[in-house]
């Protein structure tokens, strides 16, 4: 009697070749992995900052109290030299002090493994940025910047100006963004230059 049921293995050569095969398809994809993942990254802190400014300047005007956007470390301090989050608080002292848990209105993470959000008012004397209840902003305009970690040239911008507007902006064709004053933007220290 013959067999009808005939039995297919791979053989150690082929199983190599279709490793090898995969291994150039994986290391092909990686950059590009990479970049989709940047890019994701870029977006949500893109939308968040957006999204924590209009909060700003439209608690403002419902509660007809100021709110006041700045960095911190302990979500309740202002503080020039915080890193990890912003905060956006109704302040209606101006004084940019959150004195109650319930004036919190939101935390936004700025630090990752993948970037940081600097930030930048003009000028310096204040470690907040102001919107009073009738939705001007009180103090000079503010630049945002957000670099991916290890990077000398920001992913993106967002410029605010006096009237709380804001406006996103990407490298140009030299690979730089300029503020509104037309200095560079740079992430190694946070720092802008002519």
């Amino acid at each position: 009697m013959k067999n009808t049921h005939s039995q297919r293995a791979f053989t150690l050569i082929e199983a190599s070749i279709t490793l090898f095969i995969m291994g150039i398809l994986i290391a092909m994809a990686l950059p590009m992995l990479k970049s989709f993942i940047y890019r994701a990254d870029d977006e949500l802190m893109q939308s968040q900052l957006l999204r924590a400014i209009e909060l700003a300047r439209l608690e403002a005007r419902a509660h007809g109290v100021s709110t006041v956007i700045c960095r911190s470390d302990d979500h309740l301090h202002c503080s020039s030299k915080a890193k990890k989050s912003l905060i956006v608080f109704l302040n209606e002292n101006e004084d940019g002090l959150v004195h109650v848990k319930e004036q919190m209105l939101a935390v936004i993470q700025t630090t990752s493994n993948r970037g940081n959000l600097y930030w930048r008012m003009f000028p310096g004397y204040r470690d907040y940025l102001l919107f009073s209840a009738t939705e001007i902003v009180r103090t000079d305009n503010g630049t945002f910047w957000y670099c991916h970690a290890a990077t000398t040239d920001p992913a993106w911008a967002v410029i605010l100006n006096k009237s709380g507007r804001t406006r996103v902006v990407y490298p140009d064709k030299n690979g730089e963004i300029k503020d509104s004053e037309g200095y560079s933007l740079r992430c190694s220290l946070g720092t802008w230059s002519e």
